[in-house]
């Protein structure tokens, strides 16, 4: 990640939100340089933002020919004061969902517990339909 030190404490806010945030909007640019932005569920670990997908969506067929990415956090705070946008790239990883996701499952179970029993189906079965895994790794980072 060049020029992110989320380790430092000027990132604080930023470092809580990724833990600790459900959805994010995840921005690709098309051939045509049209944006499509989408809400995605999302799991920091270790410098990089995973997203699963089905693999059919627009989001998958931007990133596998190269998109930029742009992930955005709800703002939240009182007033929508708290924002966090990191800019960067992602790839498909070959491994796709299942075996990415057994890194930081019980993590990841833990986090969507809520969103995934709404969802009405077992984290298995989410995890054959959104079968691609998305890696996205940050380059900037901005806050307020």
């Amino acid at each position: 990640m060049s020029g992110i030190d989320l380790a430092s404490s000027e990132h604080e806010k930023a470092r809580r939100m990724l833990a600790e945030e459900l959805i994010a909007w995840f921005t690709t640019v098309g051939p045509d340089g049209t944006p499509h932005a989408v809400p995605v569920w999302f799991f920091w670990d270790d410098g990089r933002a995973w997203v699963f997908s089905r693999p059919e969506t627009v989001k998958v067929k931007h990133v596998a020919a190269g998109s930029r990415v742009v992930l955005h956090l709800n703002a939240g705070g009182e007033f929508g004061d708290d924002v966090v946008i990191l800019t960067g790239t992602a790839e498909i990883d070959p491994r796709g969902a299942a075996e990415v996701l057994t890194g930081f499952r019980e993590a990841y179970e833990s986090k969507y517990s809520a969103a995934i029993a709404d969802y009405g189906m077992p984290l298995e079965q989410i995890g054959e339909s959104f079968s691609t895994a998305i890696a996205f790794t940050p380059e900037k980072l901005q806050t307020w």
